[in-house]
């Protein structure tokens, strides 16, 4: 797993120190102050190649140190930039290999290293190159309608064609009760579908697959939702059921090539995982974004009970956070804030506090948005009130609103009737601040 990650001279911040949870880690912070390009540098560690732009440096002194803890104790890596052949080199390459498989679901991307299938570059310094192909970047609709490599093979059948073949592939006929069986892929993909569902009650199932267009011959994968009177082909389901279908196939997919490749190989099985998701939350409803982590942190368990799972996630949610609350381990768990100080971009690890709701967490240090979910002229309104009150009138730069019945009057305009706000204005009619 993965310990460490310290920056210097890349990036928005001038340096970053990441002490990681070996479970969960969860970024915080307002947009453009490196979240989502600390998961950029991840996947480069963990695959050994950038998913899409390399990092540039920032400052004259670039360099990322990492640690990370494996069978052998703790090993300890440094690379720097070389400024000549604009390329970033490591101080040693050996024993820098890969760990696991390791899945990007990015806000422009989906990416997948799998254990025994692809190439980690960095790590053959001491052995001859496999001629392995590097990490899998999945762009466009290549996730969907399949992957081939430069010489035309195909590397990944893509979710469409996979979908269909495994539900037909499977097994049928008796089975033998005193010998364990091994989940097949379709198997492991309605499991998946199952506990990433908005509802556990009604959770997502897997339909007979169907020709949707003239135009396309394939016929195409269907889901039973809980809202569809009829199973939906998935290439017409909503945004955010696309995006965890894609997250689903991507894991089923990935686990099971590394399991033919240790197979093939003669190899063990991995014992790591690493899943590294940009804003989960996104086209998801409210009612989703309350169950998809925890959702993810079960996914391991039904590859592999023995599996590890180490997860990296960055969020805007305040959902997303109170979902945590009830499932946090405080030994394995990370909370990370990205903030802006006089010296620029700050990370500050938080203590895990519950603060009970999405509201909570709102006003709450990881989001820090005052005056909760208000709108900016209610929270303005507020902030008028509150000087008013105090008697500091020169504080209210609207003059109008330095008058005691127009305040009130903005307050009832802005405000619910049954915001809590009305607990606190004190102010009597006819009352004046001095």
């Amino acid at each position: 797993m993965l310990q460490r990650l310290h920056t210097t001279d890349i990036g928005p911040a001038r340096a970053m120190a990441l002490e990681f949870g070996p479970r969960l880690n969860v970024l915080t912070g307002d947009n453009g102050l490196g979240k989502s390009f600390v998961l950029d540098l991840l996947w480069w560690v963990l695959a050994g190649d950038w998913a899409g732009a390399k990092a540039i440096p920032s400052g004259d002194q670039p360099r990322l140190d990492y640690a990370g803890a494996g069978e052998q104790g703790t090993a300890t890596f440094q690379a720097t930039f070389q400024f000549q052949r604009q390329l970033w080199s490591w101080q040693s390459a050996r024993g820098r290999g890969p760990r696991g498989s390791v899945i990007y679901v990015g806000a422009e991307h989906l990416a997948a290293f799998v254990m025994g299938r692809n190439r980690f570059p960095a790590a053959f310094g001491e052995d001859k190159d496999t001629g392995d192909p590097l990490a899998f970047v999945f762009e466009g609709r290549e996730l969907w309608d399949g992957k081939v490599d430069e010489e035309g093979r195909p590397v990944c059948n893509g979710l469409i064609r996979d979908w269909v073949n495994w539900m037909r592939s499977r097994p049928v006929g008796p089975v033998d009760e005193g010998r364990a069986q091994p989940l097949v892929p379709f198997e492991l993909l309605e499991r998946v579908l199952a506990v990433l569902s908005p509802d556990d009650a009604h959770p997502f199932k897997a339909a007979a697959p169907r020709r949707v267009t003239i135009e396309d011959s394939r016929e195409i994968p269907t889901l039973r939702t809980p809202w569809d009177a009829e199973p939906v082909p998935v290439t017409l389901a909503s945004a955010g059921v696309r995006r965890v279908l894609e997250l689903a196939y991507a894991l089923v997919w990935t686990w099971h090539e590394h399991i033919q490749a240790a197979e093939l190989r003669k190899v063990s099985r991995q014992k790591e995982l690493f899943i590294l998701i940009d804003e989960p939350e996104t086209h998801l409803h409210p009612r989703w974004q309350r169950t998809i982590l925890p959702a993810v942190l079960e996914l391991a368990k039904i590859l592999d009970p023995s599996l590890e799972l180490q997860l990296f996630v960055t969020t805007h949610s305040p959902i997303v956070l109170a979902s945590l609350e009830t499932i946090v381990r405080e030994q394995s768990d990370r909370l990370f804030h990205f903030d802006v100080d006089d010296s620029g971009v700050e990370v500050r690890r938080l203590p895990w506090v519950k603060h009970g709701d999405a509201v909570g967490w709102l006003g709450s240090e990881a989001i820090d948005l005052r005056g909760g979910g208000r709108s900016v002229e209610a929270v303005r309104a507020i902030r008028w009130a509150d000087a008013f009150m105090l008697g500091k009138l020169d504080e209210i730069e609207e003059p109008a609103m330095r008058d005691k019945d127009a305040l009130e009057s903005e307050l009832r305009r802005v405000l619910a009737g049954d915001d809590e706000y009305w607990t606190y204005w004190l102010v009597p009619r006819g009352d004046v601040a001095q």
